[in-house]
């Protein structure tokens, strides 16, 4: 009687009895990894992992451009907290124009049909109003 042949896979350094299945699963799956390097290698693929080192990780000198910068973020934050500061120094009736341009996205045209003041006359106080801001944010 032939004796029954004994699969053994290393890992973590040690041999480890395994079934034929898994014995020529892993195997083909290690000579896979080595067709795809073998081909990075031949098409010259640069993969940053390989500039890792003990201390950092190669990825880690890529800047991220999809991302917001950390400055920008704390800029914007400062900006809008002005504006808001700013926003609470007009006058009601300012302030609720404001409000309904901007942040209700109205156009001057609504805003003239639904209170019945003349669109020009709407459009002046925003201009009035937007440069009464802007000196309020630059001081």
């Amino acid at each position: 009687m032939a004796e029954k042949k004994e699969y053994r896979i290393k890992v973590q350094g040690q041999l480890v009895s395994v079934s034929e299945e898994v014995y020529v699963t892993y195997y083909r799956m290690k000579r896979r990894e080595t067709y795809l390097e073998e081909r990075d290698t031949a098409n010259g693929v640069f993969y940053y992992s390989s500039l890792d080192t003990a201390e950092t990780n190669g990825e880690d000198g890529i800047p991220d451009l999809l991302s917001p910068r950390v400055e920008d973020l704390i800029m914007d934050k400062l900006i809008l907290e002005k504006l808001h500061q700013c926003l609470a120094q007009l006058t009601k009736e300012d302030h609720d124009l404001i409000f309904t341009l901007f942040f209700q996205n109205k156009s001057e045209h609504q805003l003239a049909t639904e209170t019945g003041i003349p669109r020009m006359t709407i459009h002046n106080r925003k201009r009035r109003i937007l440069a009464r801001l802007k000196k309020l944010i630059e001081n």
